[in-house]
């Protein structure tokens, strides 16, 4: 269960801030502009969260790796690790 959170963490997080902003929205149900903030609020959260999914690597071997650093272009690096 531990791992699952850990994986999950932003995905339970931004759930939980739906939920939140959901429970204002129907507090506030009245106030058009606090309903409007609130889902452009949300809206600007999932797009964010979906926006920033990582894709497939670009480099398959360590050569590619070395040719890539050594080209002289901007490089961004992510490290991973399953433990």
């Amino acid at each position: 269960m531990a791992t699952f959170i850990n994986n999950n963490s932003a995905l339970i997080l931004l759930v939980m801030l739906v939920a939140s902003i959901a429970w204002l929205g129907w507090d506030y149900r009245r106030r058009k502009r606090a309903l409007v903030v609130l889902a452009a609020i949300a809206v600007v959260l999932i797009g964010g969260y979906l926006s920033a999914q990582a894709g497939p690597s670009d480099v398959a071997t360590l050569a590619e790796v070395d040719a890539v650093l050594a080209s002289g272009a901007p490089v961004v690096l992510e490290i991973y690790s399953d433990n």
